[in-house]
């Protein structure tokens, strides 16, 4: 549809969109671009000229502002996401065989494609308790560790509202409020 002076509205748009607006653009997929560089090994210049592709028409100067702007945040976002994954870690060796295994279980399975999309990988669970636990105790925990999961998961999906802790509880006394807690949480967050 045109305006009196033969322009497009979406032209007409454009034209009156502020640059932050129109660098908006590029900043919606320039962190997932960084990430790609950094952790996948794009070259700067394949990373760039993806960008321009997904969001075409503007200077060179700004897909390499916002480049590195998102190379920036990306290695803050891995710093924090080691730190916070490094302390789950270390919490988790003060603990039983099951609720340590399951911490990190649990990591793995909710945030493990993140991880390793920041370059990190999966949580080697054998490495960090190995020291602590036996192979076969670790095993075992991990099998009943996605037990505890698929529990909480199917109580979700059963009924939003529910004394799901309880259930829990009395299904898997073995594990703490905490973990329990934790498995609901990620029950809600896949059945949303």
């Amino acid at each position: 549809m045109g305006n009196e002076n033969g322009r497009s509205d979406h032209e007409k748009h454009q034209d009156s969109a502020s640059e932050p607006d129109l660098f908006a653009q590029i900043r919606a997929s320039s962190n997932w671009h960084a990430c790609r560089q950094l952790y996948l090994g794009w070259t700067r210049q394949q990373t760039i000229e993806r960008m321009q592709s997904v969001a075409p028409g503007f200077p060179l100067e700004a897909y390499e502002r916002e480049l590195t702007r998102a190379m920036e945040w990306a290695e803050k976002n891995r710093q924090n996401g080691l730190r916070r994954r490094q302390l789950e870690i270390e919490e988790a060796k003060t603990l039983d065989v099951l609720n340590a295994v399951f911490v990190l279980y649990l990591l793995n399975t909710r945030y493990g494609s993140h991880y390793v999309q920041d370059g990190l990988g999966y949580i080697d669970i054998q490495h960090e308790l190995g020291s602590l636990f036996s192979s076969q105790e670790i095993e075992a925990a991990k099998h009943r560790a996605d037990d505890v999961i698929k529990y909480a998961s199917n109580l979700v999906w059963r009924s939003w509202d529910g004394p799901h802790l309880e259930d829990l509880r009395a299904k898997f006394p073995e594990c703490n409020d905490n973990n329990l807690s934790v498995a609901i949480g990620h029950a809600y967050w896949l059945n949303r």
